[in-house]
């Protein structure tokens, strides 16, 4: 008999533990969602572009943001009117990485190689590098949390691979070693050879 009393409040008992953590449950996620919000709303802060109508004319698409403390490297796009192409953009990207981003003896912080353009997936990955620095720090776009991304993702994983797989030793100390994929004519050399054959090709005889 006294059994059925004791498994009731057993019963209660667990019950009421399980009110109790839906309850300190509840109240933990409203807190979350209060700071969530806070953080939203901050993120739309920092983020916030002018509304319609708003005059734009003084968010220069080539300005470096605030952070970027050394002159940013000249890029084709700083001058839409210009003929520069991309390739214009990656050199002068390496030219300025080379005297920003190298490191002291023995670490792993090389400069980039002359030959680089002839080791086709070095050539790809300086490219998106070069893009990819442009993005996090130019132009009203730009965003510190890119730019520490690239600081901290990007770059130290470009050098890692730039040592470990796309070039030997000499290529790095300025004596180019064929090894790897071979190198190739770029889309833009293959467009200008194009254009110059059919301009030939329309020549009289």
């Amino acid at each position: 008999m006294s059994e059925q009393p004791e498994q009731q409040q057993a019963a209660a008992g667990a019950d009421g533990d399980r009110d109790g953590q839906i309850k300190a449950l509840t109240e933990i996620i409203g807190a979350l969602a209060q700071t969530v919000r806070r953080l939203e709303g901050r993120v739309n802060q920092l983020s916030k572009k002018p509304a319609d109508g708003e005059k734009e004319d003084e968010e220069d698409p080539t300005a470096p943001a605030s952070w970027v403390w050394f002159n940013q490297p000249a890029a084709a796009e700083d001058d839409p009117d210009g003929e520069d192409d991309p390739r214009a953009t990656v050199g002068n990207f390496v030219a300025w990485y080379n005297v920003t981003f190298v490191g002291v003896d023995g670490s792993r912080a090389r400069p980039i190689p002359p030959c680089w353009r002839k080791h086709p997936g070095l050539a790809m990955e300086v490219a998106a590098l070069a893009y990819s620095w442009r993005a996090a720090n130019i132009g009203p776009e730009a965003s510190v949390r890119d730019a520490q991304y690239w600081l901290h993702q990007w770059r130290p994983g470009f050098t890692d691979r730039l040592t470990r797989d796309w070039v030997r030793p000499d290529c790095l100390d300025g004596d180019h070693r064929d090894d790897g994929a071979p190198a190739r004519a770029d889309r833009f050399e293959l467009a200008e050879q194009h254009a110059a054959a059919a301009a030939h090709a329309r020549q009289p005889v």
